[in-house]
Formats: structure tokens, sequence, C-alpha cells
């Protein structure tokens, strides 16, 4: 089965629906399979919460939900949602929307997980903060839904604390901790295994997919420059997801290198290429015993 590739919009259209139609076109351009948009519920979010108005302006309600699901099917891409609530997760089944992601931060949200289980067909699950023990309990919960797909996570945004090398910062990525894949695999061989990435480009979730991830999560935005609140100055707050996405370009060539990734890995039987059949005998035949 061929990587699955979810282009995350997450706060990235900054509360503007035309914003979202634009970003789902160009998730469906760029070779995308899948389009996700995170469902807030403000009344579960403190008014102290310093994030407060940025997330009423972010808020999607159900007809906002039911437009995007519109849009996503003119471009022919399918659209998931991560809702934080029963409230929000009801608002996609009453569209007809049985496909769902549980974030990280709510991996351990036990009533919002027991409505997944007996609501949904198809279940992504991020472990970012999750202690593996977590992760077990919401997959023995999860025993209704037709597939589960677990994906390894890291809540650090972007992941990797800043480094100087040679003179240039970068991020160091020995914190994505990609063996997680592995560690997911092991213990639970009959699940598809995915990676969701919060690193800063793509070459993390390229070394992701050849490893074996089944689905590669990437954050995107239409423009990296998007201002970031600053509290003192007062400058228009547009969401921290901007610093950690790629622009549409790239989004692009991560998908166009890992169908090639693809290619090389072939598939899983034992077989010689035309090539090596065709110089089979010169090649053996070249050097003689004496």
């Amino acid at each position: 089965m061929a990587v699955q590739v979810i282009a995350e919009v997450g706060e990235c259209f900054n509360g503007s629906m035309e914003q979202a139609r634009r970003m789902i076109k160009k998730a469906a351009q760029e070779g995308c399979d899948i389009v996700k948009f995170q469902i807030l519920d403000m009344d579960e979010v403190s008014v102290d919460d310093p994030e407060y108005e940025w997330f009423q302006k972010i808020e999607l309600d159900r007809k906002s939900i039911r437009i995007l699901k519109s849009w996503a099917e003119e471009e022919h891409i399918e659209i998931l949602f991560t809702p934080v609530s029963v409230k929000t997760a009801s608002f996609l089944v009453e569209e007809g929307i049985y496909t769902v992601k549980i974030a990280s931060s709510f991996v351990r949200k036990e009533e919002l997980i027991k409505y997944i289980n007996e609501h949904f067909k198809t279940v992504y699950v991020s472990t970012g903060m999750a202690e593996l023990d977590e992760v077990r309990k919401s997959v023995r919960i999860l025993k209704k839904p037709e597939e589960v797909i677990i994906l390894h996570c890291i809540s650090e945004y972007p992941t990797g604390p800043l480094l100087e090398m040679r003179g240039l910062k970068a991020l160091n990525e020995r914190d994505a901790h990609l063996n997680m894949i592995h560690i997911l695999k092991r213990e639970f061989p009959a699940y598809r295994i995915g990676y969701s990435d919060h690193t800063d480009g793509i070459f993390v979730p390229l070394v992701a997919a050849a490893m074996g991830a089944e689905v590669i999560e990437k954050h995107f935005t239409l423009d990296r420059q998007t201002p970031i609140h600053n509290y003192i100055e007062k400058k228009e707050y547009m969401g921290t997801d901007h610093v950690l996405s790629v622009e549409p370009e790239a989004l692009g060539r991560m998908v166009e290198l890992i169908r090639r990734m693809e290619i090389c890995q072939g598939d899983m039987e034992w077989y010689r290429s035309e090539g090596e059949i065709i110089l089979c005998d010169f090649l053996r035949e070249r050097y003689v015993e004496r």
C-alpha cells in the first residue's frame, strides 16, 4: 500500500474560509491524499487562555465543516478532522463523516475516545506526549472501528531545540525519535503505523517514510512569514503553526520524493532486474579460473 500523505492545515487558514478553500485545492494539486482541519470547542477553552480570541477566530462550526467537506469532494481529496470533544465529534457524525483523528492532547480523554469508538469507521491516533501504556489503553478502547492507524508524534513545535551548528541555527533532528515508529510496529503489528511531523522542512518525514511509516502527516501553509502575535507590541496574531509548516512547493516536493522512494523500494519479493538477467552470463563468465 502506498504511503498516505496528510496535508495538515491546522491554524494556517487563519480563520478565513476562502483561504481554507485555497489550501484544500493546493493540497490536492500537490498530490496529497488527505487534507486535515482541527475543530475547536470554545466551551472547553478558558476565557483566561492567552489564545482565546485567536481560537474564536479559527473555530469551525457545523456549517463550516459541511462547506469544507464539499470543497474537498470537488477537488477529489479526502478530508479529515480532529475534534476536541464529544460535541465537536458529533458534528462530524451529523455531517456523515466517519473518519476522524484523535490529537495527541486527547489520547487520554476517555469520554471522547469511547464516543469515537461507537461512531467512527476509521480512526487516526497521534501519540505525542503519551506513554506507551496510554497508547495501549486508547487502542484497546477502539475495538469497533474498521481501522485504527497509530501515528508516532513528538508534541514540540517545531520539534527539536535550536542548536548552533557551524555558525548556523539548526533544529536538533534527533528529537524526532523516529525509531519509535519501530517500537509501535512491534507493539501493534496488526495496525498501520505512521508519523505526524512537526519538524522544520521535509527531511525528517522522508526518513520516516523510508523507515516504514505508512502515513505521513505534514503541516503546510500558504505563507511561512505570516506574523505571530507579540503581546508587547500588540501585533496581529496568526497562530504558531506557520513557522513549523512548509509552503505548497515544498509539500509537493515531499510527496514527489516519497513516491520515488516507493518505486526504489519495489515489491516484497526476491527477483532479479531485467538488466541483471541480460548481463548475468557476461558478468559471471568474464573472469575464468586458471
